[in-house]
Parts: C-alpha cells; sequence; structure tokens
C-alpha cells in the first residue's frame, strides 16, 4: 500500500507539458495543502491541542479532442478528520473540535471523487458519471477566506453523486441542470486506509439509486450591469426511499460578491451567502441555515479576510440540535513561485463546545 501512495503522488505531480501540445493529451493540476491548527482555549476537557493533516487534490483531464474528455479528481485525505459519514451529523465534512485529534499518515485514504466523460464546447457543457454538482460557493477553496471556511461549509457541498448533467454557457452567466443519485458502488471505496463502501439502504437523501434526485443553478459576473459583481442561485431537491421518518431534502442557496478595485493591485471584496435547507440529509423535519458573510482585502501578494459563519440545524428526534458559529480572522501571502500561506484565529462554538483555535495552511497548485 504504501508503494502504491508513493507511485500515485508521483503520477499526481509529474509535468505532462510535453504531451499537451497535441490530441489527445493531459491537462489538469494538483492541490496539496499542508493544516495544522490549535486550541488555545476551550470550555471543556477531552479535546486535544493540536491537529494536522496532509491534503492532495489531483485534477486530471484526459483530453481526446478540443469536445471530449474524460475528467478525473481524486483526494488524498484523513478518512477519520475528514468525511461525509457521520452517524450523528450525516452532513457533517469536519468536525473540528473533536476528541480524535493528532498528527499522522495511518488514516490517509485516496478517494474517487469524480470520474465523467465530458463534451464541451463554446455555447455548453455536457458530462455522466460520478461526479459533484455545484451547490454553493464558499467551500471552494480558492476564496481562500480563512483555513476553516471551507470546511465548515462543505457540509451542504453535494459530493460523490452518479449522474448526468449539462451546463448552458450564455454571455455573462452559466445555467446548470443535474440529475443523480449517492454513489454506493465499488466507487465509494478508498485506497490505503479504507473507509469501506457506502451503505446502500441507509434513508439518507439522494440515495436511492434511481435519477430522482436533480439539482438547478446559476451563476453570472456583472449583475445589474456592475462589472465584477458575482451572484450564485441554486436548488436541490434530494428524493429518498420510502422510509418511517424520512422526506424529501430541499435546499436553496444564494450568494453575492462584488470586488472593488482599489488602485493598480488592490481589491476589497464583501461576501455573502445563505443556504436553507429542509429535510437536511433526508431527515424529516431536519431544517439547517447556513450562512457566510465575509470581507476580504487583497494588495499584491498579500491577503486579508474577516469571516463570520453561522450554522443551525432544528432538532429532529434522531439528531441533537447544533447552533454554532464562528468569527475567524485571516492573512496569507503568496510568494512567487506559487507556494500560499495562510493564518487564521477563530472564535468557535460548534456542538455545545467553545473554544479559540488557531490555523495554519500551506498550499501549493500544480499546472500541467
Amino acid at each position: 500500500m504504501k508503494k502504491f501512495a508513493s507511485q500515485f503522488l508521483l503520477f499526481s505531480s509529474f509535468s505532462f507539458t510535453a504531451l499537451a501540445q497535441d490530441f489527445p493529451n493531459i491537462t489538469g493540476n494538483v492541490l496539496t495543502q499542508l493544516q495544522a491548527d490549535h486550541v488555545g482555549s476551550v470550555n471543556r476537557s477531552g479535546v486535544s491541542a493540536n491537529n494536522g493533516y496532509i491534503y492532495v487534490e489531483p485534477n486530471i483531464s484526459f483530453n481526446i479532442n478540443k469536445n471530449w474528455s474524460i475528467k478525473t479528481d481524486w483526494r488524498l485525505q484523513p478518512n477519520d478528520t475528514l468525511t461525509t459519514r457521520n452517524g450523528t451529523y450525516p452532513e457533517r465534512y469536519r468536525t473540528i473540535l473533536q476528541s480524535n485529534r493528532g498528527f499522522g499518515m495511518s488514516d490517509e485514504g485516496i478517494l474517487i471523487e469524480e470520474l465523467k466523460v465530458n463534451y464541451e464546447n463554446e455555447d455548453m457543457d455536457i458530462y455522466a458519471g460520478k461526479y459533484d454538482p455545484t451547490f454553493g460557493t464558499a467551500y471552494k477553496k480558492d476564496k481562500r477566506m480563512g483555513v476553516f471556511t471551507a470546511q465548515f461549509a462543505e457540509d451542504y457541498n453535494l459530493r460523490e453523486k452518479i449522474g448526468v448533467g449539462g451546463v448552458a454557457i450564455l454571455e455573462s452567466s452559466k445555467i446548470s441542470v443535474n440529475t443523480f443519485f449517492n454513489d454506493t458502488t465499488a466507487l465509494s471505496k478508498s485506497a490505503i486506509d479504507d473507509r469501506g463502501r457506502a451503505p446502500r439502504n441507509d434513508g439518507a437523501a439522494g440515495n436511492t439509486g434511481t435519477l430522482s434526485s436533480y439539482l438547478v443553478a446559476m451563476n453570472g459576473e456583472n449583475l445589474f450591469g456592475f462589472e465584477n459583481w458575482h451572484y450564485n442561485l441554486g436548488y436541490r431537491n434530494l428524493d429518498v426511499d420510502k422510509m418511517d421518518g424520512r422526506s424529501r431534502e430541499k435546499g436553496y442557496t444564494i450568494a453575492t460578491d462584488y470586488a472593488y478595485h482599489v488602485g493598480v493591485n488592490s481589491t476589497i471584496t464583501p461576501f455573502f451567502e445563505a443556504v436553507k435547507i429542509q429535510n437536511f440529509s433526508g431527515i424529516q423535519g431536519r431544517d439547517a441555515i447556513y450562512t457566510t458573510a465575509a470581507v476580504i482585502g487583497k494588495y499584491s501578494n498579500w491577503n486579508a479576510s474577516i469571516t463570520n459563519l453561522t450554522r443551525n440545524i432544528k432538532q429532529a428526534q434522531t439528531t441533537p440540535k447544533s447552533s454554532d458559529h464562528m468569527l475567524q480572522l485571516s492573512a496569507g501571502y503568496k510568494f512567487s513561485n506559487g507556494l500560499m500561506i495562510d493564518f487564521t484565529r477563530a472564535n468557535m462554538k460548534e456542538s455545545g463546545t467553545s473554544a479559540v483555535v488557531y490555523g495554519l495552511m500551506g498550499s501549493y497548485v500544480y499546472k500541467f
């Protein structure tokens, strides 16, 4: 297994520049992140002070010609730290103030996040296979809104679905439509540290084995004629198997940001996103509201942000009530070689535990 892991990382970081001149070719990028966080003060015992891990995400496209391609997305991650199989909170991507914090590589697993056939031209993009439908934007790592923002917002990201989708590319906007179900095939397992195959009959939203769940989204720029004013709208409707206490999950999202230029190399960007989900994870009566409000400043290679996130999940019979929030200050720098360093101080409340948490992340994107 160790040999397999080293070969995987070597393959992910190998330059395919020479192959990218003619078709067929291989293009993509590899994101590598090293993260460490420290709990400075906490209101309960049992929370380990330190935590750290390595995260690698190769995004590789095998291009047959200028229209057809096979796109893949992989993740090397610690399966006990980053997950979507939390029994208490099925949607939870990471519980930051958890009891199993620590350092090590023993639980690192390789996941197939996406594996899809893709056709695109200047007017449309059509795909089929395993993929992540786009719902919301705050979890996207390239926004660099502190160390922990993406991990909170990843809760409502739709991941590891099997289905078909399409995007209509308009002058200044894109409209996407997707229909899908949860991946419970052998592709839902992981290599090295095997997280096991996703269960088929757990009653979770989208876990029906049929194309009965769907998502409609629209994003664009130059809203109301203002250059650099972006927006994102989305609606999702996930089916469930007929079981007691289960109902269709319905979710809505709206987001906007405006990049205001202050001089040649400086921008100030207010950002806001709100997400409302009914019957979250398919559990009847379990409703959630997430909000993310941030101001991001950039000057030359420096960036800084202040971000406030809230997560409120209404109590259902099977799940404890969750009322969480996080206020974080962050600063970062991008070196000339592309290496990015981000530091965050966060006042955090999560599942009744309050703490001050410090996070440090080093990121590097290798493109080929």
